[in-house]
């Protein structure tokens, strides 16, 4: 029976090796197994300076470069 919001990826042998699970829909339910297995789920796995350079990556406006400037011919 299939279950929304959960995956189970199989191996190349058939046997069931990782789960999927939507956090936003089972992640109360799972807070307590999490937090006995040492998990913070509400920690954020990326440097914050990293994600705000890609912040304002993405903010910025593209630019035209002349590439014949540079010797580039496509």
């Amino acid at each position: 029976m299939a279950t929304t919001g959960i995956i189970i990826e199989r191996d190349s042998n058939g046997a069931a090796s990782i789960a999927r699970i939507d956090l936003k829909k089972y992640g109360k339910a799972l807070a307590p197994f999490f937090e006995k297995i040492g998990v913070d789920i509400e920690e954020m796995p990326y440097d914050n300076e990293f994600v705000a350079k890609i912040k304002r990556a993405e903010k910025q406006k593209s630019k035209k470069v002349d590439l014949q400037k540079y010797g580039i011919s496509i």
